[in-house]
């Protein structure tokens, strides 16, 4: 999984869907996680990123998470961030991200409070 990220769409609900990301999300692969988030945006649904499978997080993967979170908040929608992975969480911690995104530990805590919203 060197250099590569990979993002797998697992559960798409009407009011919301799941991405899995694995990998890199640095310079190079930010925009696919952008493209990937705007597409569930475009869809009319909420949206949980789920980081587990995170190796690096360089700050144009913060850039994407902040971008998608400032979307979805501009069209009344939400985005949930969810078992973030050491690698993240290092860099969560280092800037506050906690306070500006929605970080939750489990992805069905995410899922089930998005249901409910």
């Amino acid at each position: 999984m060197t250099g590569t990220l990979t993002i797998t769409r697992t559960l798409t609900e009407p009011d919301l869907a799941v991405l899995r990301v694995e990998g890199r999300l640095d310079a190079k692969h930010a925009g696919l996680l952008r493209k990937k988030g705007a597409e569930v945006a475009a869809e009319g649904r909420n949206l949980v990123i789920n980081l587990k499978g995170v190796t690096f997080m360089g700050s144009s993967g913060l850039g994407a998470l902040l971008a998608l979170s400032e979307e979805f908040q501009e069209q009344a929608g939400e985005v949930r961030v969810v078992e973030p992975s050491e690698a993240a969480r290092l860099v969560f911690r280092l800037i506050s991200l906690d306070q500006i995104l929605n970080i939750d530990e489990h992805e069905a805590t995410a899922v089930e409070a998005l249901r409910v919203a």
